[in-house]
């Protein structure tokens, strides 16, 4: 017995340690290739890429065409803004609806004070139009849209597998939101959900604005100036009554107001570009066009997988980097990976 205690000993020691293997956590990285014109490269194959973890090359173990099935949350803005073109909004809505393929899912999402959820994702067409018609304007004041963003990106996609998209909707102004525009941001960095941002233009003239060709976001010029109307007399006498002491006048308010326009703009291209998704910028009429290019691009992407060696149990972030082996190829995809959520 005395002989036989130690190798017993050995063995409930080592044993354990033999069975205990490194975790891996598959990565998903969603992938759009386009020539330096925008005009995507399809027909691309898993040899043409190469996917770079901390620099060091990954084995893509998973490949994934543009005929994967979409997985998409419909986000649309419903708060008072949007008002005066609701009805256009929805009807530009059921148009995108009906571009999703049968095998596609979509769920359909509306914010302003609050989020609420319209439907899980579902392929039904009826069920998504019906949705789409219960959409309203909200009665109080608040655009949660930093808390909207994160709520689908964080709890909506938590169990969906495959190629995961938010499409929303907004003039890109958040009032209300728990979360900060910087910590959503590092958030929508590490997930592999694309989102694609259509800014809607609400108001006229100062806040009227257009992204220049290096990328800044400025004002549109009028080709020609607006002739103003002769302004009639009044009969009677007037009253003059001077404004509070420290009270902005007309054109300073235009000035804050288009500051807040410029920010909001840059607020949706960043949440667009931390995901490798796509920015527009559109008014009432162009809508059922920006969603008709909005689904024609998701038919163009590729998604690559690959085993990270990190441990699932790993909080540290880790960047990622894709090549195509393309002369003039443009890549767009996610920058870093967490294996596990702080």
């Amino acid at each position: 017995m005395l002989l036989t205690l130690p190798i017993q000993l050995h063995a409930q020691i080592t044993e354990p340690a033999k069975i205990k293997k490194p975790e891996k956590t598959l990565v998903s990285v969603p992938v759009t290739v386009s020539d330096r014109e925008g005009h995507y490269i399809s027909g691309l194959k898993k040899q043409d890429f190469t996917v770079f973890e901390d620099g060091v090359k990954q084995n893509i173990s998973f490949f994934a065409t543009y005929d994967e099935p979409l997985n998409i949350a419909l986000l649309l803005d419903t708060s008072g803004s949007t008002t005066a073109a609701l009805e256009k909004i929805k009807d530009a809505a059921k148009d995108f609806v009906g571009l999703l393929n049968p095998n596609d899912q979509c769920l359909i999402a509306t914010f302003d004070s609050q989020v609420k959820i319209l439907n899980s994702f579902s392929s039904d067409q009826q069920t998504l139009r019906d949705s789409l018609d219960k959409v309203q304007t909200a009665a109080q004041d608040g655009t949660i849209i930093h808390n909207a963003v994160e709520q689908i990106a964080q709890k909506s996609f938590a169990d969906i597998e495959g190629r995961k998209v938010i499409v929303l909707l907004s003039d890109g102004k958040d009032f209300g939101s728990s979360i900060t525009k910087n910590q959503l941001l590092n958030q929508l960095e590490e997930s592999d959900v694309l989102i694609y941002t259509i800014h809607y233009k609400t108001g006229e003239g100062f806040n009227n604005l257009v992204i220049a060709p290096d990328g800044t976001v400025k004002e549109e010029k009028e080709s020609k100036p607006r002739k103003k109307k002769p302004q009639k007399k009044k009969k009677g006498y007037s009253v003059w009554i001077p404004a509070g002491v420290g009270a902005p006048d007309d054109s300073e308010i235009k000035i804050r107001e288009k500051a807040a326009d410029i920010e909001a703009v840059n607020s949706l291209r960043e949440m667009s570009d931390a995901t490798a998704g796509r920015f527009y910028l559109s008014n009432t009429p162009q809508l059922k066009e920006i969603f008709k290019k909005v689904a024609g691009e998701l038919r163009q992407q590729y998604r690559l997988g690959y085993r990270s060696k990190d441990a699932a149990n790993a909080a540290s972030v880790h960047d990622i980097t894709v090549k195509v082996e393309r002369a003039g190829a443009v890549v767009r995809t996610r920058g870093k990976f967490r294996a596990k959520q702080l």
